[in-house]
């Protein structure tokens, strides 16, 4: 009787130990947990503040919206829609020091445009990513929507190949639920997991809560590199805003909304 007291006593002892072991293995993985998340959170928030340093707003009399850094030598990425009608510009960064840019680069059938701040030559550019994005991953959008500058919104990506024909072409666009408003056009879309840009925000779908349009950097960026290597005259890019005026569609700032979807800009 004795011996069998005993034995259950050890047993009792070794589920006591079991258990109390397995609260720890507990605590320790929810601690794990915990500072991996911590972790993220601060690579997240470098990146952003990284970023924003080459993220800028740009300006006209007829128009706000934002751009990015994307060469050492101040090319600055924008949507086309932003210069409509102007060769010069105002790229404001983030410490709200306005400098003058010209466009030296604008297509007739995408909304990619592309400026030259010479007051930004020596600064390192944002990294582009090369390779498409996939469904799922996180990403951060960084603009000024509503004319509150440099401002960051986290969220994920929804959806890819969407494609609309709204006054520009767009193709194979990546669908975001990144919060966007009014001003967001040109921004950049960065994953936030690498900090490279995927994209370039560009549509705001009207009717729904927060459902945007970035225009993936593959498949923009080797016409980007050729303005930036090879610059438009002022010539060529009037011709350009010419054939905007000529267009039936039009690609003027009155033509920019319908029912349905616009240019993320005022």
């Amino acid at each position: 009787m004795a011996a069998l007291l005993g034995t259950l006593l050890l047993i009792a002892a070794a589920i006591g130990i079991w258990q109390f072991l397995q609260q720890q293995q507990e605590s320790l993985d929810a601690l794990v947990e915990e500072v991996r998340v911590g972790e993220g959170l601060n690579e997240k928030t470098e990146i952003i503040k990284a970023a924003q340093e080459k993220v800028y707003t740009i300006k006209t009399d007829s128009a706000y919206g934002s751009g990015f850094l994307y060469t050492n030598s101040g090319a600055v990425v924008t949507s086309a829609h932003l210069v409509v009608g102007f060769y010069k510009v105002i790229v404001r960064d983030h410490s709200g020091n306005e400098e003058v840019g010209t466009v030296i680069g604008v297509s007739e059938t995408s909304d990619i445009a592309l400026i030259q701040v010479d007051a930004f030559d020596g600064t390192q550019p944002l990294t582009i990513e090369a390779q498409p994005a996939e469904v799922g991953a996180e990403v951060i959008a960084l603009g000024s929507p509503s004319g509150f500058e440099n401002t960051a919104s986290t969220g994920y990506l929804t959806g890819l190949d969407r494609d609309f024909d709204q006054d520009f072409k767009y193709e194979d666009l990546y669908q975001i639920d990144v919060q966007m408003a009014l001003g967001s056009s040109g921004g950049p879309l960065i994953d936030a997991a690498t900090g490279k840009v995927i994209g370039i925000n560009s549509l705001l779908l009207v009717e729904s809560d927060g459902m945007g349009f970035s225009i993936p950097m593959h498949t923009v960026d080797s016409q980007l590199a050729e303005w930036a290597t090879n610059p438009m005259s002022e010539e060529q890019v009037q011709e350009v805003f010419d054939v905007y005026s000529g267009s039936s569609e039009g690609h003027g700032s009155s033509s920019w909304i319908d029912e349905a979807m616009q240019p993320i800009h005022p």
